[in-house]
């Protein structure tokens, strides 16, 4: 099982190649390539020569051995009365696909919309994009959301966050094209409605990707396993009871982001520790 970790705090403080830089350092097998600010405005990989970067971010992890496993695109993929953001989604998406295939990743995240049925997030968000899947030679993973009105004092579900509509997303979606990416935190953010561990086992064998993260089984944390409530134990178990096959990917860049400059690669060394440890479990 490789190691992996996203890319989104680092290259946010310091740049595309010293991000992945940090991460080879760090220990890790591969890096998860992070999209999710490339629909603000100004972002690099929104000018004209995004394909000349992204083939020389290539060029310069392949020469230091570290290849990119999975990426993550922008979301949401709708916003009520804004039709300027819903019209270039797609298309953001689209070159989402396009940059992990010139980086060599095999599965793009894409988010469903939170409020939208199964059958509503295939014909608006996955449907239109399968060609494109086709098209790169990239896999999308649906990924399991969450909601907190403004009225509620606890999150509450939407698309993907119970197993039943998880399963239901998945059913209408061709197994070849389209998998299921668990987002641990996610998951266990209903205490009284579902885990982690129910999850994996509704999901099997379409889980072939992971967000890795802890949380106070509450809020969206994304903190580094042991420094929230969830119980690990059972999530590794659960994994290797289910055969997983895929990566251990990490999204606890918010952890990160708690560090000084000077500190986020020590923070690194100590997520793939983390990291390591929790394979270990999996066995």
């Amino acid at each position: 099982m490789l190691l992996s970790t996203q890319t989104a705090a680092l290259q946010n403080a310091f740049g595309f190649e010293e991000a992945v830089r940090i991460i080879h350092e760090a220990g890790f097998d591969c890096y998860d390539f992070s999209m999710t600010r490339m629909a603000w405005e100004g972002h690099p990989l929104q000018r004209a020569d995004y394909q000349e970067s992204v083939k020389a971010l290539r060029r310069y992890a392949d020469s230091i051995g570290i290849p990119c496993n999975q990426s993550h695109a922008p979301f949401p993929m709708h916003r009520p009365d804004d039709d300027a953001w819903n019209k270039n989604i797609h298309e953001w998406c689209v070159r989402s696909l396009e940059i992990t295939a010139l980086l060599g990743g095999k599965i793009c995240v894409v988010h469903p919309y939170n409020n939208w049925t199964p059958e509503e997030n295939r014909d608006r968000v996955y449907l239109p994009l399968l060609p494109y899947c086709k098209k790169y030679g990239v896999k999308i993973a649906v990924e399991n959301m969450w909601n907190w009105p403004a009225e509620s004092p606890v999150a509450v579900p939407c698309a993907c966050s119970l197993p039943e509509n998880f399963c239901a997303h998945m059913d209408l979606l061709d197994p070849e094209w389209f998998v299921a990416c668990l987002d641990i935190g996610h998951a266990e953010m209903f205490p009284d409605k579902t885990s982690a561990v129910q999850l994996i086992h509704a999901l099997g064998d379409r889980l072939q990707c992971l967000h890795v993260h802890d949380n106070d089984r509450l809020h969206d944390d994304h903190g580094i396993p042991f420094t929230g409530k969830i119980e690990w134990d059972g999530v590794c178990a659960a994994l290797k009871a289910i055969g997983y096959k895929g990566d251990f990917t990490f999204e606890a860049d918010t952890a990160i982001n708690k560090y000084p400059d000077p500190l986020k690669a020590d923070a690194e060394k100590l997520l793939q520790k983390t990291g390591r440890y929790l394979i270990n479990r999996i066995g």
